[in-house]
Parts: C-alpha cells; sequence; structure tokens
C-alpha cells in the first residue's frame, strides 16, 4: 500500500518541496521521497541486517521489524574502510536504496535490478554519488543497491565458528532474501530479479552461482567479474586478529580473546590497523561447524556451477581493463609484473615459474600487434591474466552447467564518461576496468562531461541491461538505437562489441586467448586450490 503526503527535505536527489510517500512492507511501514531528476520515489538506508555487538567480524542477523514509519532518507552511512587514505565508516552499514518509478504498483509490477559494487571486497559502498539511480529507472525498473560488510569485517576467514568467513557475501545472502521478502511492496516483480555487478560485484555473483544458499535471483549480469579473476585469490592470515589486537597494543591469548576485544574497539581503529599490516581479505572456502550455515564448503576452481540451469546471463570485459594500474610500467619490469601475478593464483615451483615467465614474456613482448599499440605490454598481459581470460573460464563453466543463454561483450568505447579514465585523467587506449559503471549510472563527478555520442552509449547500454533485466534477451528487436542484435554464445566464442558502433564478433582477443588456453592446459594441476575438495 502506497501513502503519499508532502514535506520539506535535504537529500542527494530533492532540492525542494517534495512528494512524501509511505511504503507498507512486511518488515513494516517505509517512508521516501520523490526524486526530483526523474519520475521515481527513492528510498534510502534501510536497514535490511544487524551486526552482531559481540562479534563484529561474524554473521550477522535479520533486522528486527520497525515498530513506527522508517524515514528512508540518509544514504550517507557506508561500511568501515580505507577513504580517501583515511579510516571511515560504520559498522550500522547493512542497509539498502531501493529506487522506484512512480508508475509501479501492486497491478503493474516492474523487473528488479539489484546492484552489488564493487571494490575489491575492501571499499565501494551504495552511495548515489557513483551509483546514481536516473538512467536506470527511466527504463521502467526498480533499482536496488545494497551495501555489505568489508575487508576484515566482512571476509575476515579464520576457520573457527564465530569467524567462519565470507561475512560480507553472507551480508549480500540477507539482503538478497530481504528483498524477495519486500519488494513485491514497493511494486517489484520477484520472478524477475536480475544481480548485476561490476569487479568485486561481478566476483560476487559468481560467488552467489558457487554457494550452498538458494537461488536468489533469476538473471545475472557479470561485469568485469569471475571466480577465477587473479584478484580473488590469497594467502588467507588466520591469525589476522592476534596481530591487528598486537598493533594495538594488546596481547591477545586466542583467536577469540582477539575476536572478543576487537569487537569493542571503534571500527575505524581496526581498519586503520589492518591496512597498517597490509592484510588482504577475500572470499574463501569455509569448515563446516554445527549449528553455522556456511556460503563456500568446496574450492571453487575446479568446482560445477549447476545454479546457473536455465539462467540468462550477460558476462563481459572493458577492453584494456588494467591500463590505469600499469600506466608507468616499462617493460624492464615486465618479468617482476608476471612472476607476482603468477605467484598469486599458480603453486608453481622455481623451475615452472622461470620457464612461465619467459613464456609469457615471449609471447607479449613478441607479439606485433601489441608492440605496435599506445599503451604498456604489462597492460595487456595484467588485463589477461586478471580479469578476461578468467571470464572466459567462467563462460565455459556457465555453458556446461547449461545457462539459458550466456551473452558475452566486449566494451571498448572511449568517451568523457569512462569513469575510470576520467578519475585518473588518462586519455590513451580504451576503456578500463569499472569504465563502464558511467554509462549506467548518474556518477556525480560526471554530470558535465558528456557528448552526444556519450549520451547515445549511454542509451544503448542502459537499454540492453534492462532488457535483459525484463526479457532475459537484451536486444529483443532491433530498433533505430539498437541496430545489431546481440546473440547468446553458441560455440563459446561469439561476442558483442560495444563500442561506438556495435557489432557481433567471433572470439575476443583470439590470439592472446589462444595462449592462456595452452597456458592452462600445461599448468592447470598447479592452480590454487586445484585439489582441494
Amino acid at each position: 500500500m502506497w501513502r503519499f503526503e508532502l514535506f520539506i527535505l535535504l537529500n542527494a536527489l530533492c532540492y525542494v518541496t517534495c512528494s512524501y510517500i509511505i511504503v507498507d512492507t512486511p518488515v513494516g511501514s517505509v517512508s521516501g521521497v520523490k526524486a526530483s531528476d526523474g519520475d521515481y520515489y527513492a528510498f534510502f538506508g534501510i536497514p535490511y541486517g544487524v551486526v552482531n555487538r559481540s562479534n563484529l567480524f561474524g554473521v550477522a542477523e535479520r533486522h528486527p521489524k520497525f515498530d513506527e514509519v522508517f524515514e528512508a532518507v540518509d544514504d550517507s552511512i557506508f561500511c568501515p574502510q580505507i577513504l580517501n587514505q583515511i579510516p571511515q565508516g560504520s559498522i550500522d552499514c547493512l542497509q539498502l536504496n531501493i529506487f522506484v518509478p512512480t508508475k509501479a504498483n501492486n497491478i503493474h509490477r516492474l523487473p528488479v535490478m539489484v546492484h552489488i559494487h564493487g571494490g575489491s571486497f575492501f571499499g565501494g559502498s551504495k552511495s548515489t554519488n557513483t551509483y546514481g539511480p536516473k538512467y536506470l529507472v527511466r527504463h521502467d525498473v526498480i533499482l536496488v543497491v545494497i551495501n555489505y560488510r568489508l575487508g576484515p569485517y566482512g571476509f575476515m576467514c579464520l576457520d573457527i565458528p564465530e569467524v567462519p568467513g565470507n561475512q560480507g557475501l553472507k551480508d549480500q545472502v540477507l539482503a538478497l532474501r530481504w528483498i524477495r521478502e519486500n519488494i513485491e511492496s514497493f511494486g517489484g516483480d520477484i520472478t524477475k530479479i536480475t544481480v548485476f555487478g561490476v569487479s568485486a560485484g561481478g566476483h560476487s555473483i559468481e560467488f552467489h552461482l558457487l554457494s550452498v544458499n538458494e537461488n536468489l535471483f533469476s538473471n545475472a549480469i557479470i561485469q568485469s567479474g569471475s571466480a577465477e579473476a587473479a584478484t580473488v585469490f590469497t594467502d588467507h592470515d588466520k591469525v589476522a586478529p592476534l596481530r591487528i589486537a598486537e598493533e594495538l597494543s594488546y596481547n591477545a591469548n586466542s583467536l577469540t580473546d582477539a575476536i572478543n576485544y576487537l569487537s569493542t574497539l571503534e571500527p575505524n581503529l581496526v581498519i586503520q590497523a589492518s591496512n597498517d599490516l597490509s592484510i588482504t581479505y577475500k572470499p574463501c572456502t569455509e569448515q563446516i561447524f554445527e549449528d553455522v550455515s556456511p556460503f563456500l564448503t568446496r574450492y571453487w576452481v575446479n568446482a560445477n556451477i549447476q545454479k546457473v540451469k536455465d539462467m540468462p546471463i550477460i558476462i563481459g570485459f572493458c577492453e584494456h581493463e588494467l591500463l590505469m594500474a600499469n600506466i608507468n610500467s616499462l617493460s624492464s619490469d615486465f618479468s617482476i609484473i608476471i612472476m607476482n601475478r603468477l605467484l598469486n593464483k599458480f603453486n608453481f615451483n622455481d623451475e615452472r615459474l622461470n620457464e612461465s615467465v619467459s613464456d609469457i614474456q615471449d609471447f607479449y613482448l613478441g607479439n606485433e600487434n601489441l608492440k605496435s599499440a599506445s599503451i604498456p605490454i604489462a597492460a595487456f598481459f595484467d588485463s589477461d591474466f586478471t580479469y578476461i581470460y578468467p571470464i572466459q573460464r567462467s563462460i565455459k563453466k556457465f555453458i556446461q552447467g547449461k545457462s539459458k543463454s550466456v551473452y558475452q561483450y566486449m566494451f571498448s568505447y572511449n568517451g568523457g564518461r569512462n569513469s575510470a579514465k576520467f578519475a585518473g585523467n588518462v586519455t590513451a587506449g580504451s576503456a578500463v576496468h569499472s569504465d563502464d559503471i558511467g554509462y549506467l549510472f548518474d556518477v556525480n563527478y560526471l554530470a558535465e562531461k558528456q557528448s552526444p555520442e556519450d549520451l547515445l552509449i549511454l542509451d544503448r547500454v542502459t537499454t540492453m541491461w534492462t532488457n535483459f533485466a525484463k526479457y532475459g534477451d537484451p536486444s529483443p528487436e532491433i530498433t533505430d538505437l539498437l541496430t545489431t542484435e546481440w546473440l547468446p554464445i553458441s560455440n563459446e566464442s561469439e561476442y558483442f562489441h560495444i563500442d561506438s558502433t556495435l557489432k557481433m564478433e567471433e572470439r575476443p582477443l583470439r590470439d592472446r586467448m589462444d595462449f592462456w588456453d595452452d597456458f592452462y592446459i600445461k599448468n592447470y594441476m598447479f592452480l590454487k586450490g586445484y585439489n582441494e575438495e
């Protein structure tokens, strides 16, 4: 049920007198506002979970029902992280934003798109500063953007019941369950829930498909993400709480003692200490404990993905993914870059490592097409190894799992809304990691940085993404806007090239992907976790 009033509010989307709307949901009444930049309502900071105060690093619980109307007007909360080199955030961050076109109601239900933000499992948030909704909701979809715990609070993996691992992914599960149980009250169609995300958001989606939990969405869009991306792999620090406590001048006598102590501290102190110790946190496989619900119990490198059966999926990448990370790389540094990346994902002995580095150097440095490019050779290798080839491996698994259809893309457009390149003041090369965000969302610092061609690409991308949410097909018909049909993969090679023009093409980056096919065939038994159950 929808109720309307008027009031004066100052927030990210409304600077004048706004319509005040109340939605009655199974968890209680929630109020939001009519947006000033489009025909939709905005609900900010709705809590979906509660962190256990005695163990801030453990599994969260559902947020209780609201006794009074919850005023969903605050978009300022984000989870603890290092932001602008300063530890910031609140542990009471398990919240989500909902943006609802005004035409949505119990009779005219709309598809739901749930965005999981990226940030290497260490940063990011649901903030409208980056994920402004107006370009997506104008296509008659409901958009939900969620927070989840990060860093030590979200991805500490200790193999103990108190902190088994993957707390941040379990937060996402809580959010997805909240959406399934409540989004109908906002006019959403629970039979059409599409999750989408870039980088760690994309990794998360594949982990949900690998998890032991029930399936909580019907479609998936994975952007520059894969459970096999090199950035996902790490050697988990099983004594991280002890090290952090010691850094903060407390000598704990056990992991439980350390967790109890750290749970009494301001999270910003813990985040800073963890950062000073350079501890890395990622998803992990969990040991099974009585009365503890796991998320991942089997290593994912060689796991089947059964939950994709009959599910349509979009998955793809930006052409020059890691150009930004390698913009200043020199060829003399290339062997070190290769070695560091390989050791992150493979258990090589010295002989095999040296042989592999030599093979990779010979291929990339001897590739005439790459040598003639205007960007560092290291950027091609790093992009291929870290993201692009792992995505090809994910695609094969989706096809083997009998996905209804897999749509692959490569995003190459270089314009004024390429968010990462604009932020880094880089003009060389094609689209880089997370550049496509600017063609889906209203990113605040890009507001004036757009040309007619930029807006055309934005219209095309948002139309294809929302078509997929509605129909499971990004181009159900050819139009003046979508001039080329985006076909699903039929032999593990076709892809849709999104640039100034739209084209279906054969295998992306063929010679480089062929090289990595051969490399993995030769070295698959050295992959970390390959022999783990």
